[in-house]
């Protein structure tokens, strides 16, 4: 069995590590090289090691197809539950989410997003695009009242 194809097969190993560890514009060069060289390896790779890397993609998508499943399971035994009649606890839990979901986090600290209010006032600004009048809204912002 010719090891030609391992030679592009680890240049893309090695190009995608670099890929991973960069940050800059030159990473995303990398990474089209580093696609370019599994691809190559890959075909230039004798039949067995083509079946057997088949294989491998087979058995490890049922795998996720089955976690996936699970979740689906468990997602419909939760719906089951609400709509039997526990579903007392249920809203009891989805208040608490509800509530964090109200908190934002930026950066490592949650925040409350706060109530703009904004007012719409029709003026019109004379003015002309490509030839046309253009009328535009100007946006006020209004002082949020404390009621």
């Amino acid at each position: 069995m010719p090891l030609l194809f391992l030679i592009p097969l680890f240049t893309g190993l090695v190009t995608a590590y670099i890929f991973k560890k960069s940050t800059d514009e030159i990473g995303q060069i990398i990474g089209v090289v580093a696609a370019v060289s599994l691809v190559l390896g890959l075909i230039l790779a004798p039949w067995q090691v083509q079946l057997l890397l088949l294989v491998v993609v087979l058995v490890s998508t049922k795998k996720l197809l089955q976690q996936n499943e699970y979740k689906l399971k468990q997602q419909e035994k939760e719906q089951e539950q609400f709509n039997s009649g526990h579903h007392q606890e249920v809203i009891s839990s989805q208040a608490a989410k509800i509530e964090h979901e109200a908190t934002h986090k930026y950066r490592g600290s949650y925040y409350q997003a706060t109530d703009v209010s904004v007012e719409v006032q029709e003026g019109e600004i004379i003015g002309r695009y490509r030839g046309l009048p253009w009328r535009m809204h100007q946006v006020v912002n209004t002082p949020r009242s404390m009621e």
